[in-house]
């Protein structure tokens, strides 16, 4: 009951305008102080937290502007022993940020790009990724045989190849079908 009325408050609005001052300066040009989307966002989240009986804080912003000019949303949950949220390879975050996605673009009324980050989660792995990658890319040049990763969603098969795409020695290409697709690291 705490959560709920943290969202009636709306204390995460504060938040939103400490957390990224540059973003917000621009925003508050264009955008209302309290924007009823990411209004809307925060309130979905945290109830969608609620009756997954997990505690934690949400704030969402906006991000940078897809390719298609749309702004994408993201959330940070924020909270103790949040892990469950995660789940293996981040199986369980993905669907949470689908399910939020499509409750949050029917009560809106349009599409919503959503993010949904617990903890800096997304981050971490990201810089995992680009360090495996790179190890990788060495070992390769240095044998000169092919090497295969681990499967993984294509969100992550997308960091790793943009990691490697400007690399003189390597080169990347996914091999496989969801779910067990794979990325293929090769000697140029």
């Amino acid at each position: 009951k705490k959560e709920a009325k943290r969202v009636e408050k709306k204390p995460e609005s504060v938040a939103r305008t400490q957390e990224k001052p540059v973003a917000v300066i621009k925003e508050t040009e264009s955008q209302p102080e309290h924007d009823p989307i990411l209004d809307r966002t925060e309130a979905v989240v945290s109830k969608l937290l609620h009756l997954l009986n997990l505690e934690a804080q949400v704030s969402a912003h906006y991000g940078a502007p897809g390719r298609d000019e749309r702004r994408n949303i993201n959330v940070d949950i924020r909270g103790n022993d949040l892990s469950v949220l995660i789940g293996r390879r981040s199986e369980t975050l993905s669907a949470f940020q689908y399910v939020a996605s499509l409750i949050i673009g029917k009560e809106t009324g349009q599409f919503v790009q959503l993010t949904v980050d617990v903890e800096g989660y997304r981050d971490r792995r990201e810089k995992q990724l680009v360090q495996m990658a790179k190890r990788m890319a060495e070992q390769v040049a240095k044998s000169g045989r092919r090497q295969t990763l681990e499967p993984m969603p294509s969100d992550e098969r997308r960091i790793i190849h943009i990691a490697l795409r400007d690399n003189p020695a390597a080169t990347t290409e996914s091999t496989g079908d969801d779910p067990y697709r794979k990325v293929t690291i090769v000697p140029k």
